[in-house]
């Protein structure tokens, strides 16, 4: 598990920028000002650390997805054990301390890769086990962990086509970083592939499943249902959820295509782009109304622009189906397990990687399918819609599938825990 001794002199070269950099990054909202002694490892203003805690590693907020969900399951078998959760981001770290209080989280920032911060991160630490999620592989990091007799396993590992391929060509330092852990639980076989030949330690991976998992149903808002459903009237009701500048245009261009008989609603990812999305339903020709700007969508309207956080839920829960935003624009895709929650037929562009496995799950049920255009995304959600039957297969494989992905935490824990147990019994 020894690294290439260039990419920790990279390090040693960089250390006098380091306070320079943070500074700028925290004066751009990216780090946390008053907390930037954790980057070096240093915790002197923690005094209520837990002792041997369960660290769970989650660079951002879609991985602080999995590491709740993570979290949960490992409390509600060892409760006795502290969880500590480390990110990268402070998106991440405000949805690890808005968790409630009885889950027991600790959280701190991620030391930076330096050796020295992740030495003195560990003496400080001390953690039972190490857990790392999604594909944040830091390799100071696991090797120093695992090189400090703490069990480490990567959790809904995955590696984009782009970072295996560079991983591929620094081999020795690919093979220190994947062949320290104990466990690897990756989201499909095809990761699993990629974890077992970058590690060589095939007898170590298993196929664990994404837990980038839907938060559960949030409350649904009666009015706004209520407003939807009057405003759509008899007609059916294509949602454009979490859409991404680059691709209005083309639901625009859909919503059009469909003619009197839909309704359409364009939820987008950021919604302060509301106004000028708003701006350009209405240049073509659309009347328009704005959720942000607290105006209805009134009977007859064609296009609602719903520019609000957190009423997503509520959205779905009037959608006869959903095209995904993110897939058309090469973000990624978002997880299609949250309107399949809905049981709603799911239409995406091609780009997926982010969620790829989730996405290839649920197109194998027959509830994802893919688009390139405005004039496939009509036709298809024409076709869907008008067939009654393949409708209700369509709604009771998605939600069977969102059944499914709920049970993955538990998995992984006591996997996880058997980790724990081993180590215990050789001790």
């Amino acid at each position: 598990m020894t690294l290439p001794a260039s990419y920790n002199l990279m390090w040693r070269l960089v250390r006098p920028a380091l306070p320079f950099i943070l500074k700028r990054r925290a004066a751009a909202g990216k780090e946390d000002r008053s907390r930037l002694a954790e980057r070096y490892g240093r915790l002197d203003g923690h005094a209520d650390l837990p002792a041997s805690p369960i660290w769970i590693h989650a660079v951002s907020v879609g991985e602080s997805v999995g590491a709740v969900a993570l979290a949960r399951a490992l409390h509600l078998r060892r409760p006795e054990i502290p969880l500590l959760v480390t990110t990268n981001t402070v998106t991440a770290a405000a949805r690890i301390a808005a968790q409630p209080a009885e889950l027991g989280l600790t959280h701190l920032y991620q030391p930076l890769d330096h050796p020295d911060m992740v030495d003195r991160f560990l003496r400080l630490v001390r953690p039972r086990m190490a857990l790392f999620l999604e594909s944040d592989f830091w390799p100071n990091l696991i090797t120093r962990t695992a090189g400090s007799d703490v069990p480490v396993a990567l959790v809904s590992a995955q590696l984009s086509d782009r970072a295996f391929t560079r991983w591929q060509r620094q081999s020795a330092l690919a093979s220190a970083v994947f062949g320290a852990p104990e466990l690897v639980l990756a989201v499909d076989a095809e990761q699993a592939d990629r974890f077992a030949k970058l590690g060589k330690n095939p007898q170590n991976v298993h196929i664990g499943g994404s837990l980038k998992l839907p938060p559960p149903r949030g409350d649904i808002d009666d009015s706004l249902v209520s407003m939807l459903r009057q405003a759509a009237g008899d007609r059916r009701i294509l949602l454009a959820a979490s859409t991404h500048a680059g691709e209005d245009s083309t639901v625009i261009e859909a919503a059009a295509a469909l003619g009197d008989s839909w309704f359409t609603i364009i939820a987008p990812r950021h919604p302060e782009r509301g106004g000028a999305l708003a701006s350009q339903c209405a240049a073509a020709g659309f009347t328009v109304a704005r959720r942000g700007d607290g105006v209805p969508a009134a009977p007859g309207d064609r296009l609602y622009v719903a520019d609000t956080l957190g009423e997503m839920d509520s959205l779905f829960s009037v959608a006869d189906i959903v095209f995904l935003g993110g897939s058309l624009a090469p973000f990624g895709g978002h997880n299609p397990v949250e309107p399949a929650v809905h049981g709603l037929p799911v239409i995406t562009g091609p780009h997926i990687h982010k969620n790829r496995a989730e996405f290839a799950g649920l197109s194998a049920v027959g509830v994802v399918s893919e688009i390139s255009d405005a004039a496939s995304l009509a036709a298809l959600a024409g076709q869907i819609t008008g067939d009654a039957g393949r409708l209700k297969q369509i709604a009771r494989a998605a939600r069977d599938y969102a059944a499914r992905t709920g049970k993955r935490p538990e998995f992984a824990a006591d996997s996880c825990l058997e980790l724990i147990d081993r180590a215990d019994s050789t001790s």
